[in-house]
């Protein structure tokens, strides 16, 4: 109910207050209060209270409107008291925006697949870029992490399996490392496009699916400025346990037993006792080297506001991220900014728009990548030291304190800038008419500087050892790439008969890209005073130069039609063309249909929609064709070209240039065909308070590129040219969600659900015909995301009767029990090739999940999401395995060997390659462990201030703390060998990061 009355009048204005309610009485907080027309506004508090100025004379129009319940205007009439229910919309997700390629839609209009992130739940995630914010939070999209290297952390992201999808920002296509720096603060809609009936309108590169993001626009109504801050602390999430001093000289004591070199071969007892009792004064590499904290910050601050006539955003935003690795070795810091302007000429019907925005990378890392770092950290041992007892840098063996104090490093500068502008005309007198026309540029400009010098180090006589002036050395490069882009579209929308809708588009669109790069390079500097080219030794001086050009044009059309939003039909389609390809490849057209019954709307259903527990059902189905251009494709390689060879022979005792044919061309190369078909079902049930959504799909790719080795040999010594072979690949799965709302008294509960499960299979190879006459070893036929081929079955040989009564591998020799036994595959009495097959599972999962859940009540909010995968398997590297002896032993897992009171071990009997010709570290499935997990990916509590304390301060929208976390607890096989999450177990990665953070948001 909502009572206004007069308080206080002045010579234009007059103040009203009242109180808004649902449909139980309830106080209502939150609700938007404005006066239509004007600048003004507010919002109720805790008890649905508000209070506004209104222009005298009375009779200003007011609107109330609060996500999930029907808006509502009322004259506000100073003398008169009203008495009004704002009423929960049960359809009103039906009508949601969803905002897809070249227009929008709605759940209700919609027949193809999409899916949607609800972006409020990663606004208070400490994380450092938007592909890790999207795990295990949307439907069809699998996000694999892998790393926490600030920088180059970007997860992989697949759309039902497939590779890296499209990016459109804003109406334009991006890339990859553009939408993982976003500011996730200022992204108003993220859909995900799955299906071809979604993603024909992006031709022959929309293949792998489509990601559409639209920032956040002006909005009319009071100015609003809105702050955001959030401090983080980084901590390795599962750091594996390393060998102590005495475990690590027990391991070499068991390894050295087993080569036959005899007992304590490698420490006596004396000396082991020894050990034991000093252990703090042996080196921890980690404790050494590593910080158990590294910080993080992220600051935010946005202004909205404006008229109907000239609405604005504009935001600014810092991320700086710190290495875990002492001595300031490494940092991260990106700065985003972006300015959103559009004016509405209301007499002419025009809208015309200005978005300028843009980023700036600044990286700093060590002179070595993280993979060399520790890859020297993991293979030092307990005895090593890295430094002297002078607290110098020791000459210690690939010491990697030389990298990470030393004077060299790598700094990269990356600065992104794009202004765009559009133009929208709902042409006058022509209802539901528009014409519109769009276009940007961007440019990208990156600066690199690697400067290499190691540290000196030092003897334990203090003798220092310097940098060698010939190995220090400079390498310079810069690359430049600037993009336009351009559509011109037409909108038309019309009803009629009060139950027949039509919605047409068509656009015409064009894509430029120029890049250039200059790289340069010397060594040889005997001072290092002045870091640049021309001061190393002239004569090893080196540069390079690359270019390159690209153009797209596409013809874009779709036409939907529904009838009472109960049958619908869309058609979809692109004429698409490129220059990669050569005349009469370079153009394409890629169709798409899609239709949709609302069976709920079907007057026989009345009866069900009535009992309240389904209230909208919707079966759709899609099938189209789309392209998928790869590596391959950019190269231009149609084209003739030719090498430029330096000092490619003497002739007369002087060196001679030479110019070379280059690859032979590939005068059929074209797109790869994607053919799509999706059935879906959309459904809401007990009054819209779930939502849910299944669809079913399958895909077929052929035209895959291929050298034709299989029929020819290479006629004049130069690689056959690619041409479009006959294989394919078919992909199928289910994805879906579901979403759930209610309300019980004054807390509101939400959880969700969303699974992504496929089956990628090699349905035709190019094989050649041996190995295809091999079902356990060829491809075709057979899943695609197996770990390797090798010995299957493999166990512990348990005792001498096993060895002597089974079949051995023939190359083995004195095996004994702890060893691992093979399966004898094809029943021949021996293990050799022919026993080998295909195994497991590799890291890339083909079934994830991921589970939301929230809850608020008064100012308290609590967020949680669980993530995880089905089967999925890494392989231990030989590292892993410590196959290699005594270097490679550095994990406690490794000292878990087979003994006959430890039937159950991780490893085999103490050994290396070397020990019976290598038997135990062959390929095989006993080294593929299970590495499927389940995590809490993120956590946050908050508390609003406004909602109470502060709810008295009109000035204040709202006050809000949180505290936040990531990769939290994980549960899962292989969290002994590390973070389940890694792509492997050898530790030689950045590791993977558990995150906490605190921070609040203002606005006022």
């Amino acid at each position: 109910m909502l009572f206004l009355s007069a308080l206080a009048f002045s010579q234009d204005k007059t103040i009203v207050k009242g109180t808004v309610r649902n449909a139980e009485q309830q106080p209502l907080a939150g609700v938007n209060v404005g006066v239509i027309g004007q600048n003004v506004a507010t919002i109720t508090n805790k008890d649905g209270q508000f209070s506004i100025q209104i222009p005298k004379p009375a009779g200003a129009k007011l609107r109330f409107s609060l996500v999930g319940y029907t808006t509502i205007e009322i004259v506000a009439n100073s003398e008169q008291d009203f008495n009004i229910t704002l009423k929960e919309d049960e359809k009103n997700a039906l009508n949601d925006v969803v905002v897809v390629g070249f227009g929008t839609t709605s759940i209700r209009k919609n027949t193809t697949s999409v899916s949607t992130l609800n972006t409020e739940s990663i606004k208070n995630v400490p994380v450092g870029d938007m592909g890790s914010a999207l795990q295990g939070r949307i439907a069809g999209v699998i996000v694999q992490q892998g790393s926490a290297e600030p920088g180059q952390n970007g997860a992989s992201i697949s759309i039902r399996g497939n590779g890296e999808p499209l990016y459109i920002i804003d109406g334009f296509v991006s890339n990859r490392q553009r939408f993982l720096t976003l500011n996730k603060a200022e992204i108003k809609s993220l859909t995900v496009l799955k299906d071809a009936a979604s993603t024909a309108v992006y031709g022959m590169n929309a293949g792998n699916g489509v990601v559409v993001i639209t920032t956040k626009q002006g909005e009319a109504g009071q100015l609003s400025f809105d702050y955001q801050n959030n401090f983080a602390f980084n901590t390795p999430s599962y750091p594996v346990k390393r060998m102590n001093a005495f475990e690590y000289a027990t391991a070499l004591n068991n390894l050295y037993q087993a080569l036959g070199q005899g007992i304590n071969a490698f420490k006596t007892p004396a000396e082991m006792t020894e050990i034991s009792n000093n252990l703090s004064s042996y080196t921890n590499w980690e404790n050494e080297l590593l910080r158990n904290y590294a910080p993080q910050k992220e600051h935010t601050i946005s202004v909205n506001g404006g008229t109907d006539r000239l609405k604005f955003f504009g935001s600014l935003n810092t991320l700086g991220q710190e290495g875990i690795m002492k001595f300031n070795s490494l940092d991260y810091n990106r700065y985003n900014y972006r300015s959103n302007v559009s004016s509405y000429f209301d007499k002419i019907g025009l809208t015309v728009e200005l978005n300028v925005n843009g980023s700036i990378l600044d990286e700093k890392y060590p002179p070595a990548s993280a993979a060399t770092i520790y890859s020297r950290l993991r293979d030092r041992n307990p005895f090593e030291k890295p430094f002297t007892a002078d607290g110098n840098i020791s000459n210690q063996f690939d010491n990697p304190v030389l990298q990470l104090k030393s004077p060299g490093y790598i700094k990269l500068r990356t600065v992104y800038n794009q202004v765009a502008g559009a133009l929208n005309w709902a042409v006058p007198k022509v209802k539901g008419l528009t014409f519109g026309f769009n276009g940007n540029y961007n440019l990208t400009t990156q600066d690199r500087v690697d400067w290499i010098q190691t540290a000196t180090y030092y003897d334990d006589q203090g003798n220092a050892t310097k940098e060698n002036p010939a190995n220090i050395g400079i390498s310079r490069s810069s690359y430049m790439t600037s993009q336009y882009d351009f559509n011109f579209r037409a909108d038309y929308k019309t009803s009629f008969l009060n139950k027949h809708n039509i919605e047409a588009t068509l656009v015409h669109t064009r894509q430029h890209y120029y890049t250039n790069s200059l790289t340069a390079a010397s060594r040889g500097f005997n001072t290092t005073e002045i870091k640049q080219i021309q001061k190393g030794d002239a004569t090893l001086i080196t540069a390079s130069n690359t270019e390159g050009e690209q153009a797209w044009m596409g013809y874009v059309g779709r036409l939907h039609y529904d009838y009472d939003r109960k049958y619908m039909v869309e058609f979809a389609g692109r004429y698409d063309g490129s220059d990669n390809f050569p005349d009469g490849k370079r153009w394409g057209f890629f169709p798409s249909v899609s239709g949709g019954w609302a069976i709920s709307e079907e007057k026989f259903f009345e009866g069900i929609k009535s009992k309240k527990v389904l209230n909208y059902l919707k079966l759709r189905a899609s099938y189209g064709q789309i392209g998928v251009n790869d590596l391959d494709h950019y190269l231009y390689s149609y084209l003739p070209t030719y090498d430029y060879n330096s000092n490619a022979y003497v002739v007369d005792g002087k060196l001679q240039n030479s110019v070379t044919p280059g690859p032979t061309p590939s005068v059929n190369i074209t797109w790869y065909d994607r053919t799509k078909y999706d059935a879906g079902i959309d459904f809401f049930m007990f009054g819209s308070k779930l939502e849910g959504t299944v669809d079913y799909f399958f895909e077929t790719t052929k035209g895959f590129l291929s050298p034709d080795v299989f029929r020819y040999t290479d006629p004049i010594g130069y690689a056959l040219p690619l041409v479009v072979s006959k294989a394919e690949d078919r992909i199928e799965g289910l994805d879906g969600s579901l979403k759930y709302n209610t309300k019980i008294g004054r807390v509101n509960f939400n959880a969700g659900f969303n699974f992504t499960y496929y089956r990628s299979i090699a349905f035709k190879t190019n094989e050649d015909s041996i190995t295809l006459a091999n079902p356990r070893l060829r491809s075709q036929g057979n899943e695609k995301f197996y770990v390797g081929t090798g010995y299957i079955g493999a166990k512990f040989y348990t005792n001498p009767q096993d060895i002597l009564n089974s079949p051995k591998r023939i190359t083995s020799r004195d095996l004994r029990p702890g060893d691992l036994q093979y399966q004898d595959v094809n029943g021949d009495g021996k293990i050799d090739g022919q026993d080998q097959a295909r195994y497991g599972h590799n890291t890339s999962p083909t079934f994830v999940f991921g589970i939301d859940l929230g809850a608020s009540y008064k100012g308290f909010a609590v967020a949680a999401t669980i993530q995880g995968t089905g089967a999925r398997q890494t392989y231990f590297s030989n590292v892993a395995m410590g196959s290699e002896g005594e270097r490679r032993l550095d994990f406690a897992f490794q000292n878990d060997n087979w003994t006959p009171n430890n039937l159950n071990a991780t490893m085999p009997r103490a050994g290396n390659a070397s020990l019976n010709d290598n038997n135990n570290y062959a390929s095989s499935d006993f080294w593929a462990r299970n590495s499927n997990y389940i995590r809490l990916k993120s956590a946050t509590i908050s508390y609003d201030f406004k909602y109470s304390i502060l709810d008295k301060q009109n000035w204040l929208r709202n006050l809000v703390v949180f505290a936040s976390g990531v990769n939290l607890f994980a549960v899962g096989p292989s969290v002994k060998y590390g973070d389940p999450e890694a792509n492997n177990f050898d530790g030689y990665s950045y590791p993977m990061m558990r995150t906490y953070s605190a921070g609040l948001q203002l606005g006022f």
